[in-house]
């Protein structure tokens, strides 16, 4: 409507009769309601529902799923042959608590919790209210293995790609000292842990030539095994490390 209003001024100040506007036609142009311009750059508000968090419990006897992820929370229960889906209470967290829904009420409590079917441990123990009906379980992901002190690994895959085996390709876990073949060469130094974080130090590595794949798979494993790692937890007798730099899995050695 500006370009209109300029227009129209121009074409008054030509002289000519016929060009010039009536005083309505002014007074019509002048009072026409301008809309007000929106800035472009502008940050778009945000969702409704910010929850954008992914969250998992399960339970046995009967056979019990809950899965949170972002805005819905979907629960499959008596072995499958329920399922409900709602909303995600504005107010969830991973955190301990209680969380009511329209149909379900989690509670959330630390664990240890064990799912009574399998050697893994999880981090939180989880109490689920399903239209009236109560069931208890385990959320909160899983935890590492207790006791890393006197354990000996044989290294599976190296970045996803399973490794040849046998003696050259182990990790094992002194009181402090570590030890490791990932491929070829003797690896040794110390090791610290920190909840479900490993770290290294002072790691040395003897210098033989290597073939392939040993030399390839030395050369990623040690890129791994010097950085910061996060111990995730397979089973009771498998768990994987995990850095920035790749990933080690792990099966313990009998």
């Amino acid at each position: 409507m500006r370009i209109y209003f300029l227009g129209a001024l121009a074409l008054a100040g030509c002289g000519q009769n016929e060009d010039r506007l009536t005083d309505e036609q002014v007074a019509a142009v002048q009072n026409f309601p301008v809309e007000t311009p929106v800035a472009i750059d502008q940050p778009l508000p945000p969702p409704a529902n910010p929850v954008a968090v992914s969250y998992q419990a399960r339970g046995t006897e009967p056979g019990w799923a809950l899965t949170i992820n972002g805005a819905t929370m979907t629960y499959e229960g008596d072995y499958g042959s329920v399922t409900i889906v709602e909303p995600t209470p504005a107010n969830f967290r991973t955190t301990p608590g209680s969380y009511v829904g329209q149909r379900l009420k989690l509670t959330i409590a630390p664990g240890p919790c064990s799912d009574g079917m399998s050697d893994l441990v999880y981090r939180q123990t989880v109490r689920l209210v399903a239209d009236g009906k109560a069931v208890d379980g385990c959320g909160g992901g899983t935890v590492a293995p207790d006791g890393l002190a006197g354990t000996n690994w044989n290294v599976s895959a190296i970045n996803g790609r399973a490794t040849p085996g046998g003696a050259g390709y182990f990790v094992s876990f002194a009181a402090s000292d570590l030890t490791a073949k990932l491929g070829c060469n003797s690896i040794s130094g110390t090791w610290r842990r920190n909840g479900d974080h490993l770290s290294t130090a002072d790691l040395t590595q003897t210098e033989m030539g290597c073939t392939e794949p040993a030399a390839s798979f030395e050369r990623l494993g040690s890129a791994v095994l010097g950085s910061n790692m996060r111990i995730e937890p397979i089973s009771g007798e498998k768990m994987r490390l995990v850095s920035e730099a790749g990933s080690i899995d792990l099966r313990r050695a009998i």
